[in-house]
């Protein structure tokens, strides 16, 4: 779910985007060296060849393994936060350059209202779109295989199985995204309307108390209200279920691997190092999915927040209205002399 449009805006976005997947990539190597150090000390310990040496090289190698995973961290939170640095800035500033553009027309195309909620709201959706879900997007994809490469040398059979359960959350994310789109969709146009009720009302209060209306008016303001919860809850309802049915999948996944690894180990195919190697990695197959799910909700609602957003950058200008209104008066020119021939 990439809009070309709105990464072409922000094309500057995509290198930090390229840092952060490779930073989170980096970091899921360090956490793999350190299970494989873990696994393999303890292995040692229980067959008795473990000594002072080895315990000394093994907590040297897992000490620099959880600082690099640390430092990796770090500059993966900086890579998401110059990802998106520059959306809120970029995308109000070219809000507030068309609306100079129509002047003051641009009430009657777009409500003040909307405008509004648009430039606030709806741009803080978008920066979590560019800094959590794109990033998350490519390194979900690129997580799974990096893990299936590295345990299959360990058994073959459960890294097939984990691999094979992996696509299971992307489906239940695609069953959700059309109901989702036109949910969020209605969801907006229902918020836009009721912001518009207010600000209308807010601006006639003198004129209602004048003429004794605003009692009428605030119980069409809690109609209008009751009508968004109920909307919101709809979303909120849509959300919750999504995210169940991805735990269950992510959880359910990673117990089917480690009960595969379990009975390799039990039919004495894998030893108990590789074993409980594949045992703690089974989670992080389903956690970047897991992750991205989360995010996914955030970006569909950004999403249809830069429809609205591109549909008010494409209303037509005053100067483009010029030039289309002398278009066709020399249509009609060029027509009238043709007839007249």
């Amino acid at each position: 779910m990439i809009k070309k449009r709105l990464v072409g805006l922000l094309s500057h976005a995509k290198k930090y985007i390229v840092y952060n997947v490779l930073w989170q990539w980096m970091a899921l190597l360090a956490q793999v060296i350190v299970v494989f150090t873990i696994t393999g000390l303890l292995q040692k310990t229980i067959q008795g060849t473990a000594g002072t040496t080895t315990i000394y090289g093994s907590a040297a190698v897992i000490a620099c393994a959880m600082a690099l995973r640390y430092v990796c961290d770090k500059m993966a939170s900086r890579a998401s936060y110059a990802a998106s640095v520059d959306v809120k800035r970029i995308l109000r500033e070219k809000i507030y350059d068309k609306l100079l553009r129509l002047g003051a027309e641009y009430r009657e195309k777009t409500s003040t209202s909307e405008v509004i909620q648009l430039s606030t709201e709806g741009v803080e959706q978008l920066e979590t779109y560019f800094g959590k879900y794109l990033p998350q997007l490519f390194y979900s994809l690129l997580a799974p295989l990096t893990l299936f490469v590295i345990l299959a040398f360990v058994n073959v059979k459960a890294s097939v199985v984990l691999l094979i359960c992996v696509p299971l959350i992307p489906i239940s994310i695609m069953a959700v995204q059309k109901f989702a789109k036109k949910l969020l969709n209605k969801y907006w146009g229902i918020y836009t309307n009721l912001g518009d009720s207010f600000l209308e009302n807010l601006q006639g209060l003198t004129t209602l108390k004048i003429y004794q209306a605003d009692e009428k008016k605030a119980e069409e303001m809690d109609e209008e209200s009751q009508h968004f919860r109920k909307i919101t809850m709809k979303v909120l309802t849509m959300q919750l279920n999504s995210t169940s049915v991805m735990d269950i999948i992510a959880y359910g996944g990673a117990a089917v691997g480690m009960v595969v690894a379990l009975i390799e180990f039990g039919k004495g195919n894998i030893t108990l190092a590789g074993t409980l190697t594949i045992v703690l990695l089974a989670s992080e197959f389903f956690i970047p999915l897991r992750m991205l799910g989360s995010f996914f909700h955030i970006a569909m609602n950004g999403m249809a927040a830069s429809d609205k957003i591109f549909a008010l950058l494409d209303l037509p200008e005053q100067e483009e209205k010029k030039r289309r209104d002398s278009r066709r008066e020399h249509r009609s020119i060029d027509g009238a002399g043709t007839f007249s021939l």
